[in-house]
Formats: C-alpha cells, structure tokens, sequence
C-alpha cells in the first residue's frame, strides 16, 4: 500500500512511519525543509517538501496513495506565533482533507485527541458522549474546529474518513519530538502536585502506531472515531510510577492550586511581556489542561480494532529509557533536591507584614517574584529564603523594574552573597531577569 503521511519526524510519527516501512508499505512523507529526515530515509520512505499550510505542496505527493494519515500539527501549549494553531491545526487539516479528496485517496485517517472533548457531562467518557462547551488550550481548540472540517467533508462530499483521538502518548522518544508530559512533570514536579487528584489517559505509542495499521490493514471502517486510550490515572498515581521507575523522589511537597493559578498568570504574562517561552512550558493552556483532566474509555478501540493496550508503567520505562540514552534522566536526577519553585518570605517597603512568595527565576543580579497583589514599578521589596538544605539561606532587596497581573521583576540592589551558591546549585545561569 502507498501511504501518504503527514507529521512524519514528530513523536507519533518517527513510530508510524517505522512500522508501516516494517510491513512492506510504500511511504511518501510531507516534511519541511527544516525537518531532519535522516530517520526517513533510513527507513526506505519519500520525503516529499511541503507544508500543510501550502495547498500547491500537497497534492503531487498524493497522487496514486492508497491512503493518508495525517498526524501533522502543532501540538504545544505556547507559541510565540499563537495564530500557527489556526494555520496548521485548522485551516493546514482543510488542505489536507481538501487535496485528499481531489486526489480520490480511499483511505483518510485523522489523528485528533481527546482533549477535543474538554469536560464531557460523562466520566470517563468514549466516543458517544457529547462534547462539552470549552476547551481549554488553543491546541484543544483549534483540533475541535480541524475535527469538525474533516467530518464536514465526510458527510457532505463523501470523504472516506477515520477519526483517532488518542490520549497523552508516552513512550520512547528521539532528540528533538519535544517535551513529553514526564519530561515536565520531572522538571515541574512541586507545581503538577497542586492537581494530584487530576485524572487524565495515558497511552503508549506502540498502541496510537498498532491502532493505525490496523485500521488500514482492514477493511476500511469509514465513519469511525476511535479513542486510543490506555489508563487513566491521577497525577498522584503517575507520580508515583515515575518515582518508581526514574529514582527520582518526587515525594517533596508541593505549592497549592491557588498558587500553581496565580504562578500560570504570573508565566503568562512575563511571556506575553517578553516574547519568550513560559518558564518549563508552564502556560497558562498547560496549567488549564492539568487542571482540569480528560478521562476517556478506550474499550472500542480494544474490541474493534483487537489491540491490546501496554500497561502505562512500560510506557514510563520505555520513555524514561531513551531519556537516559540521551543524558537528559541524570540531569533530572541530580536536580531533584532543589524545587522548581523557590518559596520565601518578602516584604514591600510601605507594608506592615512580610507574605509568602515564589521565585520562578533567579539570578545573581536579580528574580522574578509571584506575589499576592501587584507591586508598583520602583517599589523596593526585601526577600528572605531558606533552602531544604543546611546552610541555603538568602537576603536581597531590590527595586521592582517590571510589573506583571501575577508577579514582578527585581534588580537587586543589595543581596547576600550565598545567592550565587544558591544559583550555581539551581543550575541558573547568571542572568538579569529582564533577559531570563
């Protein structure tokens, strides 16, 4: 069969297109010129250069394809360029599915997610429920609205069309297929045990990879949405595997929700401010998504498709394997005895109390502080901070230099000098927080 796949070089791609090559399939592959095809081309595929953005790109590619997955997307939680969701996840599945229909392909599988469903009335829910009224990512949003074109074509110009919705994919990953959601619960764990009770679907890749073969070795199930969806467990549970597997000791405490809230506000708007990534890619869409969980029901996929699902604690192995090849587990090992989030106890100058506060940034020169209530820009606020260790302890005043709705920049104008242990041990480099 000659397969037309789009999102060849991301996670769920690299898998796909491996084991579709492993059984004798012909494989074109939509990639851009910044993609590394190596992989691809190892494996025997076509790189064809395009872009889903770009409908001229996609239909030489399908000419004479017997079928086409289409995985490309972006997936994130934050883009610099918040309008990409749009042009690839939406309007880039409309030339897709548009070109695929003029190209009389006959098999069209869409990889959607389950976070399309946002918070169904129904716990957990499977591929009957209605869908609930918001969604709570750009991600989420503009896949909902990708879905809703593709079965608009289904029905009304007869695209033969599959549907998968898989939950949150863990497993093996190569350099450079993006931060897993274990990669930033290693790195976040104090801010994810403010939603320990969350409950979301995990899957492994091997099973979103087997469900689609399946789908195209088979008589086509036009029509079908399927959930790819293996267990849904709390974030105390996953924690807990994580702990299990990794050695990490994730069992240090964690801030509350209210602050993990106010830390989300605080992340968005340093980036809407600076233009740059939210601190560990803790958005305020990531920390919406968190919060609010999906718990989906995979048993349609089970029965109709005949997969089996791998148990989540050998995806957690599998995914924490290939970080340890790739050296980034002993980084996150060795940084467990320090928090993502410095706690300590600030006092503004006119006030008459000291408050708690969260330091998400640090530097020699300067923080970025999350307070209660915001600061006027010039206000001088003296921080103190005791660390878990003995001997950790810092004193800094300083000016606020910028003003956030969640938090404020400090240019310190007298600091301790234990502050650049603290920050040479937190890994930081010395940095002011205008530039972090």
């Amino acid at each position: 069969m000659k397969i037309f796949l789009t999102g060849a070089t991301g996670f769920i791609g690299t898998h796909l297109a491996g084991d579709l090559a492993s059984r004798g399939h012909d494989l074109v592959c939509l990639v851009r010129r910044s993609s590394n095809i190596r992989e691809l081309e190892n494996i025997g595929a076509e790189p064809v250069m395009g872009d889903v953005q770009d409908r001229r790109s996609l239909l030489p590619g399908m000419s004479g394809c017997d079928a086409l997955v289409h995985l490309a997307a972006a997936t994130s939680f934050w883009e610099h360029d918040s309008e990409i969701y749009s042009r690839v996840n939406t309007e880039g599945t409309r030339n897709v599915m548009e070109c695929a229909l003029e190209s009389n392909i006959p098999r069209v599988i869409h990889m959607s997610t389950l976070h399309v469903y946002g918070r169904p009335a129904r716990k957990p829910f499977d591929e009957q429920s209605m869908v609930g009224p918001v969604r709570f990512s750009e991600y989420a949003r503009t896949k909902y609205e990708a879905e809703r074109i593709a079965w608009g074509l289904h029905i009304k110009k007869g695209l033969p069309l599959v549907v998968c919705c898989p939950g949150i994919v863990l497993g093996a990953r190569s350099a450079g297929n993006g931060t897993s959601f274990v990669e930033r619960l290693l790195d976040t764990i104090r801010v994810h045990r403010a939603f320990l009770t969350a409950v979301h679907t995990f899957v492994h890749v091997r099973d979103v990879v087997e469900a689609v073969s399946r789908i195209l070795s088979r008589p086509f199930p036009d029509g079908q949405r399927y959930f790819i969806a293996g267990e849904c467990l709390s974030i105390r549970r996953l924690a807990a595997l994580l702990e299990t597997s990794s050695d990490a000791r994730l069992s240090q405490g964690g801030v509350s929700g209210s602050a993990a809230r106010i830390a989300g506000t605080a992340f968005a708007a340093v980036t809407d401010i600076l233009g740059k990534s939210p601190f560990r890619g803790l958005s305020r869409d990531y920390l919406a998504t968190l919060r609010e969980g999906v718990s989906a029901d995979g048993g349609r996929a089970a029965r109709e498709l005949g997969i089996t699902y791998t148990p989540i604690a050998q995806a957690i192995s599998d995914e924490l394997q290939s970080m340890e090849s790739r050296g980034h587990l002993a980084d996150k090992r060795r940084a467990r005895r320090y928090p993502m989030m410095l706690e300590i106890v600030y006092k503004a100058q006119g006030d008459d109390t000291s408050m708690p506060g969260y330091v998400i940034n640090i530097s020699e020169s300067g923080m970025f502080l999350i307070t209660r209530k915001p600061y006027a820009k010039g206000r001088y606020i003296s921080a103190n901070l005791s660390g878990k260790n003995p001997g950790e302890f810092f004193m800094a005043r300083g000016r606020v230099v910028r003003a956030t709705p969640g938090g404020v920049a400090i240019d310190f104008t007298h600091r301790d000098r234990s502050i650049r242990d603290l920050v040479r041990k937190l890994g930081k480099r010395p940095s002011s927080p205008a530039t972090a």
